[in-house]
């Protein structure tokens, strides 16, 4: 246990010296983590099928739906993720298991020792962590989703892919990524590579389909069809939504397996976790505050508003009472507009630890202002103990505040 705790604090010191060596936490600049890589014979380019995932919302979902159809059918998969929601460690798996601390520092040092301060970022030095460690444990499948964007993001170094998966695209990091939906579409088919075929999950907006489109003729690729599964069986993941991302994930995993097994994929499906997508809080702490239903959810842009005004309507519950915490680069009025006709009462909270996170003075103005009674807290446990244990609670607006509550909550993230 000692050693554990050990490994805990030198993992989050050596974290917390990588953020150093970059002024910006953003800055899109491949150069850097090429040259870094080049210092590593670029194990980037040595991964067996490397499926690499972009898009707006549903990365997460899908690349973790590929996964357990993936493992069901006996293949190894490692997979990098972000962000994470409780531990660095989540975001890079291996064969089914989060990297180590002991492997993750060693990688690290490594790093930061070819690195030789040099500045790069915080994503860059992850995403490096991620490929070396995949090289050195390899997989049948290696499944790697974008940060932010697609042509400039730290992931698209890598050029020997298997298959490229654009999930559904919408409006968000509209301040990188540019204001229209075509500038969006642009970015995120970056990933795409001349005779690498891609599936594109179904799209909402037809200008972002047809600039995905043309650009994959541009480019001489070709679009594989996607399967449409039947949602006659259970999915892990609520929300009618996850059938979309579902049906893109075994089109993905019916590419790498010949012979795909139905059941077996059923299974994978079935089994599919990932956490702060709608999710059913039944057990932990926060049970304590609790008599009724809690659903904590991710959700900070408008597709994932709809997404949740769409559970809604699932529901008998009429009304719904909402804690909710968001970056100030988010604007509240427009989320929580797509399901406020749902909601009771509203508290809001700061996010722990983030330095962007919106005063919840502020936030309850905005929702007040959308005629919402709101009232500012001070922090997640304070609202839990306001608001009304019997009525049915709806936590989101931020997936590092999905975090918090998670962590709150004791949960263990596997």
């Amino acid at each position: 246990m000692l050693n554990n705790i050990h490994l805990e604090s030198k993992l989050s010191k050596t974290l917390k010296r990588m953020l150093t060596l970059h002024p910006r936490l953003i800055d899109f600049n491949l150069s850097r983590l090429k040259k870094l890589m080049q210092e590593f014979n670029e194990p980037e380019n040595k991964l067996n099928n490397v499926i690499h995932i972009a898009g707006t919302n549903g990365k997460g979902s899908t690349a973790s739906f590929l996964k357990d159809i993936l493992e069901t059918h006996n293949l190894s998969v490692n997979i990098y993720t972000s962000p994470h929601l409780i531990n660095f460690n989540e975001r890079i798996r291996i064969k089914g298991d989060l990297i180590s601390d002991e492997m993750l520092i060693e990688i690290l040092n490594e790093i930061e020792i070819k690195n030789n301060k040099k500045p790069i970022t915080f994503f860059e030095i992850t995403t490096a962590a991620a490929l070396i460690s995949f090289f050195r444990n390899p997989s049948d499948v290696n499944i790697i989703e974008t940060g932010l964007g697609g042509r400039l993001d730290a992931t698209n170094i890598i050029d020997n892919k298997r298959i490229c998966l654009i999930t559904k695209i919408g409006y968000d990091h509209t301040e990188f990524l540019g204001k229209t939906i075509q500038s969006i579409a642009y970015e995120k088919a970056g990933i795409l590579r001349k005779d690498v075929p891609v599936i594109i999950a179904k799209q909402d907006n037809l200008k972002a389909y047809k600039t995905l489109q043309d650009l994959v003729s541009k480019i001489d690729s070709r679009i594989i069809d996607t399967v449409t599964l039947s949602d006659d069986f259970t999915l892990g993941l609520k929300g009618d939504h996850q059938y979309e991302n579902a049906s893109t994930a075994y089109t993905a995993a019916s590419t790498i397996i010949t012979k795909i097994s139905e059941s077996k994929t059923i299974l994978g499906l079935s089994k599919t976790l990932w956490h702060g997508r709608i999710e059913e809080i039944k057990s932990g702490n926060i049970i304590k505050y609790r008599n009724n239903i809690t659903i904590l959810d991710g959700a900070h842009n408008i597709d994932g508003a709809i997404v949740i005004r769409k559970y809604f309507q699932t529901q008998s519950t009429p009304k719904w009472n909402l804690i909710i915490g968001m970056l100030n680069n988010r604007d509240i009025k427009q989320f929580v507009s797509k399901f406020k006709n749902y909601i009771n009462v509203a508290y809001t909270i700061p996010i722990k630890n983030q330095k962007f996170s919106s005063h919840p003075n502020e936030l309850a103005l905005e929702l007040n202002d959308l005629g919402l009674k709101s009232y500012p807290t001070l922090s997640l446990e304070h609202a839990l103990n306001k608001t009304n244990k019997d009525t049915p609670l709806l936590i989101t607006g931020s997936l590092y505040l999905a975090g918090e509550v998670l962590e709150l909550n004791k949960t263990i993230i596997k």
